[in-house]
């Protein structure tokens, strides 16, 4: 496989699709986390 031919291949429209898709899923993630971490503090506050 030629190195040209590798770039091309990077160089595609679904590369895009799936480099949007990643962040948004680890932008998700990081947001579910987030809630679920403040949930966490709220929920211990609550009862101590």
């Amino acid at each position: 496989m030629e190195l040209s031919s590798l770039f091309g291949v990077l160089g595609d429209a679904w590369i895009d699709d799936v480099l949007f898709w990643a962040i948004a899923a680890a932008a998700g993630i990081v947001g579910l986390v987030a809630v679920v971490s403040a949930l966490d503090v709220f929920f211990d506050a609550e009862t101590g």
